[in-house]
């Protein structure tokens, strides 16, 4: 199979000990380059996660796997568009679910907090890189509102744990439910920042 990263290419073995070459050779990379590994394509497809057990699953068969990788400012602008895309999906689920929950908690309901949990991990991921490298403009009220979103979520966890309904219920239509839409607003100011997207570039 043929490792790819731009320019530079080295054929290896379909074997599981060229797993730990392919990983040496993106610590190498983003060493020497100053840049933040993405993601791997095997053989066309893009794998943002698990990538050792999908190339285990898949040794026998990969022919090719190109590293992509970001500078550190195409990161935060990416990562910013992909949560901004994820809040304009979770705000309306989320009045959603308040709406129904007032009649009762069903699966969906629990589902739909799970959901939001796994959303909450991942903005306060993208918080704690950014705070510690390059930083877009509006980032002080961007900041502000994932503290916020934080807060909400450390309270909506404290009902959770007493299954108190709602406690639940309120925290989504007063705490999380503004945290969100504030944070949404913020991000799209900082998107439409041309200096910044020309500095990302």
């Amino acid at each position: 199979m043929l490792l790819q990263y731009k320019n530079e290419q080295l054929n290896l073995n379909n074997s599981e000990f060229s797993i730990i070459t392919i990983f040496e050779k993106i610590d190498e990379t983003i060493k020497e380059n100053d840049v933040i590994f993405s993601h791997l394509i095997i053989d066309g497809r893009e794998v943002y996660e698990n990538h050792e057990e999908y190339m285990k699953n898949r040794i026998n068969s990969i022919s090719n796997i190109e590293i992509v990788t970001r500078s550190t400012s195409e990161m935060i602008l990416e990562t910013m568009e992909t949560i901004y895309d994820y809040l304009e999906r979770a705000v309306p689920s989320l009045k959603v679910i308040i709406d129904e929950s007032y009649e009762r908690f069903s699966d969906k309901t629990w589902t739909g907090i799970d959901q939001l949990a796994e959303g909450m991990q991942w903005i306060l991921q993208f918080a704690t890189f950014t705070k510690n490298t390059q930083q877009p403009s509006h980032w002080d009220n961007i900041e502000k509102s994932i503290k916020e979103c934080e807060v909400g979520f450390t309270q909506l966890i404290d009902a959770i744990e007493d299954n108190d309904t709602v406690l639940i219920i309120d925290i989504l239509s007063y705490e999380l439910t503004p945290a969100f839409e504030s944070l949404q607003k913020y991000l799209e100011m900082s998107l439409r920042d041309k200096e910044y997207l020309n500095n990302a570039n």
